[in-house]
């Protein structure tokens, strides 16, 4: 993960912010009051660098949101995510800053898999006895080339185990924190080391054994992603592959039905769960926002408003606040107003679909090999999508009038009877099957990534597209 250096100003500002959270006279109600994806927003801004007091206070569910959106990386998006154990090692050694036994206080309450898993990337545990009878088992070379490698390698014995270093960074954290869980939460190390040790014993083993050791601590690995995919998915958030299937099958041209009222079987499956999800989602938005309402009257009214705009940079959609501004966009937007001042139930379904999309390009989505901001990707779906309603409006209207300015009446008319994911579809198809030639990116993407785009492509050499805008 490539961390963005900061301005002295903005350095200033988050120190400003920090030192005056720490000041209030109930920050550990404060801090737990905020919602999870607030306090993983306000961690953050403020860096996890000087986050320790923060994270020493807050609650197990703020910590556990807090890792999923930071510690689990991949190279490109639509790839799987793995645990970043550097980034693991960062935060284990803010937490110890606080304290050794307020660290181990903190990661004895986080889910057990996802400790040994992050251990098993620093540590390699060797039951000791199995060790010192395999090697009475080979001979005297290479009993001298293991007892060399094991000489040169920090090493701590621990009730029958050998714990390796793997890395030599995060090696005095991890040792810190298994001291202070042999303390505090022994029952806990006890279930840690013997798993680690079963993955450890291999090693000693023939290549075959290798091969099983890898496989188990792969297993561990997928058991503790799964486990934060499903989090994820009950906050929005779209699983890697099912972004990249949805993008690839966006590409294709859509049958009649499909256009039709036809929505595919990958969103059907999205929003079919997030269906089931939503009243234990409803319930707890209403649990944090109580919590939020109660901490306002503890915040002095400049730091409340410094956290509301923490809150509104977490969103992972702000359409309503979407710099586009153009003529067609301009005009869609003003569609979407009208949906919500006069059939508020439909923008709210349409305003789950834009967040859909663009959760979907943060999954699944790279532009030039990097991956799109959550503003990028807003910004492209409702481009796309503009498109795709354009492309709608060109084709129900008569030929006559097909040249005309698009109104805002037409835009909602299409947004009443279409989805936005049909819609980004049909925008899609028809950019990568080259009807927007002037737009060349698009023929690969799929996408339009501005309002500018947006205008170019609905201009061919021979005139309009489709039609223009009007407000």
């Amino acid at each position: 993960m490539v961390l963005a250096k900061r301005s002295s100003h903005g350095l200033t500002k988050t120190r400003s912010l920090l030192n005056r959270l720490i000041e209030l006279p109930d920050l550990a109600h404060t801090i737990q009051a905020l919602p999870v994806q607030t306090f993983a927003a306000l961690v953050r801004k403020v860096g996890i660098e000087d986050a320790g007091e923060l994270l020493a206070l807050a609650t197990t569910e703020q910590l556990v949101q807090a890792f999923d959106e930071d510690l689990f990386q991949s190279d490109h998006a639509g790839e799987r995510e793995t645990l970043d154990v550097g980034r693991f090692v960062v935060w284990l050694e803010v937490l110890l800053d606080v304290g050794d036994e307020a660290a181990a206080d903190r990661i004895a309450e986080l889910d057990e898999d996802f400790v040994a898993h992050a251990l098993s990337g620093i540590l390699l545990v060797l039951d000791e006895e199995a060790l010192r009878e395999r090697l009475n088992e080979i001979d005297e070379d290479e009993f001298n080339r293991v007892d060399k490698a094991l000489g040169s390698a920090l090493m701590e014995d621990m009730d029958g185990y050998i714990l390796v270093a793997k890395r030599h960074d995060g090696w005095d954290a991890a040792l810190a924190l298994v001291l202070a869980l042999d303390r505090n939460h022994r029952a806990l190390l006890v279930r840690l080391l013997d798993r680690l040790a079963r993955v450890g014993t291999s090693y000693l083993d023939d290549l075959e054994e290798l091969s099983t050791v890898l496989s188990e601590g792969e297993s561990l690995a997928e058991d503790v992603e799964a486990a934060r995919e499903d989090r994820r998915s009950q906050q929005g958030h779209v699983e890697t592959q099912a972004a990249r299937a949805f993008l690839t099958l966006a590409r294709k041209p859509l049958d009649h039905d499909e256009r039709s009222d036809y929505r595919d079987p990958l969103t059907r499956a999205y929003f079919r769960e997030l269906e089931q999800n939503r009243l234990v989602v409803e319930r707890a938005v209403m649990s944090r926002n109580q919590s939020v309402f109660d901490s306002r009257a503890l915040l002095p009214p400049a730091i409340q408003r410094e956290l509301d705009e923490v809150r509104t940079e977490s969103a992972s959609l702000a359409i309503k606040g979407s710099r586009l501004r153009t003529t067609a966009m301009g005009v869609f937007m003003d569609a979407m107003r009208e949906l919500s001042r006069k059939e508020m139930r439909l923008f709210g379904e349409r305003m789950e679909e834009f967040a859909y999309l663009t959760n979907v390009l943060l999954a699944g989505h790279e532009r030039d090999g990097a991956r799109l901001r959550p503003r990028e990707a807003a910004d492209a779906v409702i481009a796309t999508v503009s498109y795709g309603a354009a492309i709608e409006v060109r084709a129900r209207r008569a030929k006559g009038k097909r040249r005309e300015p698009l109104s805002v009446t037409e835009f909602a008319e299409v947004l009443r009877k279409r989805s936005a994911d049909v819609l980004f579809r049909i925008a899609s198809s028809a950019l990568v099957t080259g009807s927007a030639p002037k737009v060349k990116a698009a023929k690969t993407s799929g996408l339009l990534y501005s309002a500018e785009e947006l205008e170019t492509a609905m201009l061919t050499p021979g005139g309009s597209q489709v039609p223009k805008a009007r407000r």
